[in-house]
């Protein structure tokens, strides 16, 4: 028993109606006598419910007395009455039960506050305890008493009590949606795929949702878990739904553990398999009439959502076994089913079981990883064993059952057959370049007997081969996959092979690649793309290698729907890097971020570090266009630790381009060439061609800013040879504005003005804006001032409607030296000191704390020049330093 308050707790999913139905019986409550009656079946949430109602109740003023009824004090006459005070009862339930528990009830009432008494379990309050709480709340003499109860049915029990009232509020299961919502609360590092099996088999019964949720939170099994009949539900909650089968007898436990094991609801069948154990005809009616079962024509269901858990994990392994047994000799389900039951029923190797099964694992079907692994389990030969769990490992990778991967690897490396040692190897490369989970990198076809029957080959490749580790399995990986391609070479048409190449050498191979994205995208344009998900999702990866983000994101977001319809999400988990990268390109922050948040929840849920730094580093490049620098450092510190030891130079090259983009956009030009150039120096530490080009514009930008431009030109003009190859439109933008920035004279402009007219550069926004910015500021310094507004202005909305917030205030700056003052413009500093519009912008950036340098990187202007501003600033403004300025420019 309570009366005091509880701590709060995250609000109720799914249960509006019933929390408004309460807050109206608390508001008529307030009358002597008020009473509301709450069944549910167990689990569904009612004592939540209750805990709500005492918290709304606190809050409108009433004190509440909490108690609960005990299963072991159901049967004894006045033992709930306790926990009012420790009374003695009359054994007959007269009037002195009734008086001595209003005498109970009114010590618990406050002068000028109801008393709300919420009784939770009411199923187990004794009968005689009930009836005289029930009568007594009319009884209380100095005070409101109203009276919450909440219970739930037990199978055959008698009437204990005569006032037993009807339900008020009834609570049904979660509404799908608020089941998914009630999930992602609790169990958000779910796989999607074992997410939607723990939906789907708690039928919206919230405690169970929770508790099956929790717990396989903790299990790196998913593939296991996923193959299981029933899911478990956790020791508490498993005893509790136990109780229900109290007293079933042998034959009826019989019955409902075949129905709990059986892919099919039908009851002859059911019968069948059932004669076949020697259970009794009659055991589904018995089970039936006890309410554990429900019979609708030839079809039967559990009376509770969680009953067939709590069924399956009762019985003993050989009365599963059995059961399995049973189910095999039936017709129903067809071969594969049949050959499921027998291999989990049987104790020993069998060939013929593990044949059967491996050949007809359904395409698509979540537990293949497990199902294969089963089926190596009851191979006699190794070599069968190996063959069969390289199977199960690459249905692993694609589901994105990473835990499951790691301990197949395992399982296939201490095997010692040398006719399975290419496997091996390959299988070690993949770990070693997938670098625990993969996201971005290129994946080493496996050998033709790894995928599924009916799947593409090879599987795909989906991303960056630089990224491979430097194991003896992976500098052997190209022998040892041309070994494994057991049917002969490759197509050239096929994606996973052009796109490994492409990563390889996008020069060399550039031609082949654009054919194929040009195929898929007139076959997406006709409706006819993907055909085939896993194979084309390559595609993707090829886009990203050959700069075609448009490309990237089409096909991408395509091949990414059909994948997780396919429960895919190893694979579509790397499309889904890809589609970031591809936005980031396209200037979309909001995809960018989209695209982080949901590749990281499946980065934990997959167990995969790896893969969340690369969504990490679409982040740490959207908060580099905003000039967001509170975390940055932290943000990419964390990318970098976790990159540069495990030799992932994707990844680290990614990071090191955010902080020199960072650094440049605040004005610290050697700060930006110093990271940036680490993507191209030999001896840079993340060192990377393809993000070194990507990067191209800013390294050129920071080098020019801090007197380094003759530095940059040899790489400038081996990356212009290397374009002749490529004919990437987004380097070719990047090449005209380096060139720009780096020459003299009349030439920079006819380069600015082929930049902004590269096909497809306009989707590019955010590189637009920026070589719109640049050529606005170099007209304005040969005073064409119309011409630059034009170009500064489209700069200007661009950084805005891309959210680079440190650029739209550059281009202010521009503008407002180009004569046309913007929203930001400081006017009360230039009307109160007499300042002009340029001497506002220097003062208004050294009292930022900006360096002489960084004023005029932001700017355009010259150390000196910045110099001879601020003097006159501090004239005008009667201080002598940047800190004194501060203050005046405050007031």
């Amino acid at each position: 028993m309570t009366v005091d308050g509880g701590a709060s707790s995250a609000p109720l999913i799914g249960r509006g109606a019933e929390l408004r139905a309460v807050e109206d019986f608390l508001g008529r409550a307030r009358v002597p006598g008020g009473l509301m009656t709450v069944h549910g079946e167990l689990g569904s949430g009612k004592s939540s419910l209750l805990e709500e109602a005492r918290r709304t109740a606190e809050a409108a003023g009433y004190a509440v007395l909490r108690i609960r009824g005990h299963r072991t004090e159901a049967e004894l006459p006045g033992a709930g009455l306790t926990q009012l005070r420790p009374i003695p009862a009359s054994p007959d339930g007269g009037p002195r039960a009734t008086s001595t528990a209003a005498e109970a009830l009114d010590q618990h009432v406050l002068p000028g506050r109801p008393l709300l008494v919420t009784l939770d379990d009411a199923q187990w309050f004794d009968g005689l305890s009930l009836d005289a709480l029930l009568n007594a709340r009319h009884d209380a003499g100095r005070g409101t008493v109203a009276l919450l109860l909440a219970s739930c049915p037990v199978p055959r029990r008698s009437a204990r009590h005569t006032l037993e009232p009807a339900p008020d509020l009834v609570l049904g299961p979660l509404a799908m949606a608020d089941a998914e919502r009630l999930l992602r609360r609790h169990g958000r590092d779910l796989p999607p795929l074992l997410a939607e099996r723990v939906v789907r088999e708690t039928g919206g019964n919230p405690a169970g949702l929770v508790s099956v949720a929790r717990l396989l939170q903790s299990s790196p099994r998913s593939a296991e878990a996923l193959l299981a009949p029933r899911l478990p539900l956790g020791d508490a909650l498993h005893a509790r739904v136990s109780r229900l089968l109290e007293g079933a007898p042998g034959p009826v436990r019989d019955f409902l553990l075949l129905a709990a094991t059986a892919r099919t609801d039908r009851l002859g069948p059911l019968r069948e398999a059932a004669r076949t154990m020697g259970t009794a005809d009659h055991a589904p009616e018995a089970a039936e009439a006890r309410g554990l079962l429900l019979r609708e024509s030839d079809r039967v269901r559990f009376a509770h959502p969680l009953l067939r858990s709590a069924v399956h994990w009762d019985a003993s392994s050989a009365q599963r076994r059995r059961a399995h047994l049973a189910l095999a000799g039936l017709d129903e389900g067809g071969a594969y089913q049949r050959a499921l039951h027998r291999a989990v029923a049987s104790p020993v190797p069998d060939e013929a079981t593990a044949r059967e099964l491996e050949n007809g694992v359904p395409r698509g079907l979540a537990e293949a990883s497990a199902v294969h692994e089963l089926a190596a389990d009851l191979s006699p030969r190794p070599a069968d064993r190996a063959r069969r769990l390289v199977r199960a490992a690459w249905a692993a990778q694609v589901r994105d059952q990473t835990g499951d991967l790691r301990r197949l690897m395992s399982r296939i490396a201490a095997l010692s057959s040398a006719q399975d040692s290419a496997a091996v190897a390959a299988l070690d490369a993949r770990l070693a370049h997938r670098s625990l989970g993969g996201t971005a990198h290129a994946l080493a076809p496996l050998p033709r007997y790894a995928e599924g029957p009916a799947s593409a080959w090879p599987p795909p490749a989906l991303g960056v081969l630089p990224d491979l580790g430097e194991s003896p399995a992976t500098r052997a990986l190209p022998a040892q996959s041309e070994t494994l391609a057991l049917d002969g070479p490759q197509p050239a048409e096929c994606p996973s092979l052009v796109s490994v190449l492409c990563w390889t050498d996008r020069t060399a191979h550039a031609d082949r690649g654009r054919a194929l994205l040009a195929t898929a995208g007139a076959a997406l344009r006709q409706g006819r793309f993907p055909l085939d998900p896993p194979r084309d999702a390559a595609l993707v990866s090829v886009a990203t290698a050959l700069d075609d983000p448009r490309a990237a994101r089409h096909l991408g977001g395509a091949v990414l729907e059909a994948l997780t319809g396919l429960g895919h999400f190893g694979t579509a988990r790397t499309v889904l890097a890809h589609l970031q990268i591809a936005h980031v390109h396209l200037g979309d922050r909001a995809g960018v971020l989209r695209d982080a948040d949901t590749g990281e929840r499946w980065s934990r849920a997959a167990d995969d570090p790896h893969a969340a730094a690369v969504f990490r580093c679409g982040v740490a490049q959207v908060r580099a266009w905003e000039g967001a620098e509170e975390g940055h450092r932290a943000l990419t510190d964390g990318i970098l630790s976790f990159a540069l030891p495990r030799r992932l130079p994707l990844v680290a090259a990614r990071a090191r381009w955010a902080r020199g983009l960072m650094a440049l956009s605040h004005g610290r030009p050697e700060d930006a060439y110093e990271e940036l150039r680490m993507l191209s120096d030999p001896d840079g530490d993340a060192r990377h061609p393809v993000v070194a080009a990507w990067a191209l514009g800013d390294l050129v930008a920071a080098a020019v800013a801090s007197g380094r431009g003759d530095d940059v030109r040899d790489h400038v003009r081996r990356t212009a040879e290397a374009n002749r190859s490529l004919r990437s439109p987004p380097l070719e933008h990047l090449l005209a504005r380096s060139l720009a920035l780096l020459g003299d004279g009349d030439g920079p402009e006819e380069l600015f003005t082929r930049a902004l007219a590269v096909p497809g550069a306009a989707a590019l926004r955010y590189e637009q804006a920026r070589t719109r910015l640049v050529f606005g500021e170099w007209l304005r310094r040969r005073r064409r001032v119309l011409e630059a507004r034009g170009q500064l202005q489209q700069a200007r909305d661009t950084f805005v409607s891309v959210g680079a917030d440190v650029w739209v205030r550059r281009a202010d700056s521009e503008l407002l030296a180009a004569g046309e003052a913007s929203a930001s413009h400081p006017s009360r500093a230039m009307a109160e000191l007499g300042l002009t519009p340029r001497q506002a912008e220097v003062a208004r950036l050294a009292a930022d704390g900006l360096s002489n340098q960084g004023i005029g990187w932001q700017l355009g202007l010259t150390h000196r020049t910045v110099a001879s501003h601020l003097s006159r600033v501090f004239a005008k403004a009667g201080v002598r330093s940047r800190k004194q300025l501060s203050a005046v420019l405050r007031k």
